[in-house]
């Protein structure tokens, strides 16, 4: 009952901070969108798109490791972490080169140039959120929640300033690389102020990178059919307006799943310590654990689905509402796309990890297939129906295929019929 009770309250304040952060984000991103226009907000998030592209070289897939190895190695955390935070820093400055390389080579122009490298300093800040994990490793999201409510403070003040002194497309292209600059020096300062340290290790680096290796590769196609085709296919094949239009209406849909990911980050430390003691208590968290998600979004998409038009209107004005119908369309591939993310812990747990490659080049093929021809035809609601069918095939369809992970597809089904959820039986809530 302790540790239940310890759940809910890291997962709480992982809700407090990252609803105080949503709130800003929501405000500042209406106002820098209208600011700009469909045209220049697209060209940022057209160029941004590129810049994603390198975020799992950046992340070297440890993200995905991170948890399981501070829980698994609680004595030697500062070695875990210093070694992550420093390969992940070499790794990062290698980004960044390659992505301003790849910018300036599909658009010529120095806008393009200086648009791509204020975006890329995102890449390197990145590499400190790994302190992160520290904290929800060991249930103490107060923390963070705090260091990310201070962060977003800051870097709304830094949009809404330049608003009122009507800076150009340079200074809010820098801005997303803020976001992450001010995370990563409150997180160091806190993590030392704890009296914590930071180390460097070796053999631990050759471990960790074999351990990560299946998740760089994974972790490009996921970005691929996730984040970036939809993006710069409408940007090639459309025009930047029409992805100024698309990213303002998924903006939206992504600006509350916040609850899914606090929901997912409480969860895992626990689903992995369950795994070494309860097999059958492990289960039953990762089913109660995929109904949570599935509904969440489910509620979530229908009243997106129904108030899109009016959202559209009253918060970006009458110049992005061509946006409202294909977010109406996009909300609906929340629930899959995180049953996707919340995957992690039992594939991890039963050592299923090597399998996440062909889970993602699968859904890189069906992404980039979909998007080509439904772009081309239907423009951005081709772009928005290409993502839902993505995700549930991905997700949820394919894993019925491989005769590894077909357990898992099951679990999930027995999930969002809530068989062995709300019960009292194995398998229900009984906290």
């Amino acid at each position: 009952m302790m540790k239940e009770n310890k759940l809910v309250s890291n997962a709480s304040w992982i809700m407090v901070g990252r609803v105080f952060q949503l709130v800003l984000t929501f405000i500042t991103t209406m106002l820098v969108t209208r600011y700009l226009g469909p045209d220049e907000y697209g060209k940022i998030t057209y160029v941004y798109s590129y810049i994603q592209l390198f975020l799992p070289l950046c992340t070297l897939g440890m993200n995905d490791i991170v948890v399981k190895e501070l829980v698994d190695s609680r004595e030697n955390n500062d070695a875990i972490l210093g070694t992550m935070i420093g390969l992940r820093l070499i790794s990062s400055l290698i980004s960044m080169l390659c992505s301003i390389g790849l910018v300036t080579l599909f658009n010529s122009g120095s806008e393009y140039l200086w648009i791509g490298t204020l975006l890329s300093f995102s890449l390197l800040f990145q590499s400190f959120d790994t302190i992160l994990y520290f904290y929800q490793s060991r249930l103490l999201s107060k923390t963070t929640g705090i260091v990310y409510a201070i962060a977003y403070l800051l870097t709304s003040i830094y949009r809404i300033a330049g608003i009122v002194l009507k800076q150009n497309i340079y200074f809010f292209a820098f801005a997303m690389s803020l976001d992450f600059m001010m995370i990563a020096i409150l997180l160091l300062l806190v993590y030392f102020k704890d009296r914590q340290k930071l180390r460097f290790s070796f053999p631990l680096a050759k471990d960790l990178l074999r351990k990560s290796g299946y998740y760089i590769f994974a972790g490009l196609l996921v970005v691929i059919y996730g984040k970036v085709t939809d993006t710069l296919l409408l940007g090639k094949m459309v025009s930047e307006t029409a992805v100024g239009l698309y990213a303002a209406g998924t903006t939206l849909c992504n600006a509350w799943p916040f609850v899914l990911t606090a929901v997912i980050d409480s969860f895992n430390p626990v689903i992995v310590d369950m795994h070494k003691t309860d097999k059958k208590l492990f289960k039953k968290k990762v089913r109660q654990l995929y109904a949570l998600v599935f509904y969440i979004a489910i509620f979530a998409a229908i009243g997106i689905t129904v108030f899109s038009g009016l959202a559209i209107k009253i918060l970006y004005g009458e110049q992005f509402a061509q946006a409202a119908f294909p977010m109406r369309i996009y909300c609906w591939s929340t629930a899959f796309s995180y049953i996707g993310v919340s995957r992690t812990a039992w594939m991890q747990c039963e050592e299923k990890t090597r399998y996440e490659i062909n889970i993602s080049l699968f859904g890189a093929i069906v992404n980039i297939a979909l998007n080509y021809a439904l772009i081309s035809k239907i423009g951005i609601i081709g772009a928005a129906l290409a993502a839902v069918m993505t995700q549930f095939l991905t997700n949820f369809v394919f894993l019925f295929v491989m005769k590894d992970t077909r357990e898992n597809a099951k679990l999930i089904l027995d999930a969002i019929l809530l068989r062995g959820v709300l019960d009292k039986q194995e398998g229900g809530f009984d906290v």
